[in-house]
């Protein structure tokens, strides 16, 4: 690749487009002489400061790399500074921003059916597209007459399955945030002290009993502890499942709930065959609060759930020290791919994802993950997998535990594929 100057476009918060910052990671890695230019705009951002940056402050480009969505305004000014400048153009399809905006409006809303054709008119003006999902290539060609590449997104180097030492740090360091109960009958786990041989009915019931007799270590947590100063998995642990959201309308957390209302009615007449859940949530969004309520007024007693706000470094060790992934993503337009489950599979983590038609380009059914499409059955894969757990955990949890680590995905084998679009 010459030597040029890359544009790297995201309109809104470039911190949650992984995929966009591992482009800009590539792009910057693989032309030591590249002068990379990112621009990082907010969709606050008034389309002034827009065309101030990319017509005037920044040097020009030779390319534009645009995710979509966002669509508006950021496909016609990016068409516009390509021709005003020479610049090639290549559009990153990660869904639709119409198919977005008929969650709320519904499909046949004038805006949502405007900004369809504002998509397609200013999709078709770009030099090159790439794409998230075999389905999405298939549309854009048979639908837009869009040629595009398919690119899957894959782990960075960084995801990785965390080892004992890495969990127990983790665990320990984040054991007030896991620990603190959501309401007054926070979940009995079943989980044996190792200070007594009494089961206790909360985490801080444990706590107090261990302060009392002056046993409580600092290093105290629910899944993790030190024997003679090396970490081990407590035996009697409950399951720890991983969602992370940011909340938003295209998945249902509904789902999540009546399902931890059906596996704590099955729970209970286990006979203690089935673990304590913890479910930890990850993420912010304008759904939250809401669901943060829901939560509380459940007041079950064999699955807790923790929501978190971790540092980007905690999540992939969070992920690589969980025992089952759950996504709920389904798609505005049944086109798209889950990052998050892509960063479960990075760090050895199996999911439970909702079904949607494209899904199976990425979890392949009793192998690296199983697909849902109700509560009830949600509820039911949790029952079978968890069975006998932790000391006898099922070989289909074993199985799709190993499958998932043989994957050998890599962002920058796969993006070596792409250096002639930025040519």
């Amino acid at each position: 690749m010459r030597n040029n100057t890359t544009w790297v476009v995201v309109l809104g918060d470039f911190g949650r487009s992984p995929r966009m910052q591992y482009h800009a990671i590539s792009l910057s890695e693989q032309v030591v002489s590249l002068t990379q230019h990112k621009l990082f705009v907010k969709a606050a951002v008034q389309i002034l400061l827009l065309c101030y940056c990319m017509f005037i402050k920044l040097p020009r480009p030779d390319t534009v790399l645009v995710q979509n969505p966002p669509a508006i305004p950021a496909l016609a000014l990016c068409v516009l500074v390509c021709w005003w400048h020479g610049a090639k153009l290549v559009i990153d399809w990660h869904n639709f921003g119409y198919t977005i905006m008929s969650l709320t409006m519904g499909r046949r809303h004038p805006l949502v059916l405007f900004a369809r054709r504002y998509e397609w008119f200013f999709g078709r003006q770009a030099t090159s597209h790439l794409c998230v999902s075999k389905a999405m290539q298939l549309f854009l060609q048979a639908e837009w007459g869009i040629t595009a590449t398919v690119f899957y997104d894959t782990p960075p180097p960084w995801f990785h399955k965390a080892d004992l030492h890495e969990q127990h740090e983790l665990c320990t360091r984040i054991a007030a945030d896991l620990n603190a109960p959501m309401h007054d009958n926070d979940p009995a786990y079943q989980v044996r002290s190792p200070y007594s041989q009494h089961h206790f009915d909360t985490v801080q019931d444990k706590s107090r009993h261990a302060e009392a007799k002056g046993l409580l270590r600092t290093d105290f947590n629910v899944f993790t502890h030190a024997v003679e100063g090396k970490p081990q998995l407590k035996p009697l642990r409950p399951a720890l499942l991983v969602s992370s959201t940011s909340w938003t309308m295209d998945e249902d957390f509904g789902i999540l709930l009546q399902a931890a209302l059906q596996y704590e009615q099955m729970a209970a007449s286990s006979n203690g065959s089935l673990p304590g859940l913890m479910i930890a949530v990850t993420g912010k969004g304008p759904q939250k609060a809401m669901y943060e309520e829901k939560m509380q007024q459940m007041r079950l007693h064999h699955v807790a759930f923790r929501t978190l706000w971790l540092e980007a470094s905690d999540y992939p060790l969070l992920l690589g020290s969980a025992d089952l992934g759950v996504c709920l993503h389904t798609s505005s337009s049944g086109l798209d791919l889950p990052m998050k489950v892509v960063d479960m599979f990075g760090c050895g983590l199996p999911v439970c994802a909702a079904s949607y038609d494209c899904i199976d380009e990425l979890v392949k059914e009793g192998q690296t993950g199983l697909l849902f499409d109700s509560y009830q059955q949600l509820a039911d894969q949790w029952v079978a997998l968890f069975q006998g757990f932790p000391g006898n955990p099922s070989k289909q949890l074993l199985h799709m535990q190993h499958q998932v680590q043989q994957r050998k995905d890599n962002w920058s084998a796969s993006w070596e594929k792409l250096i002639h679009i930025f040519a």
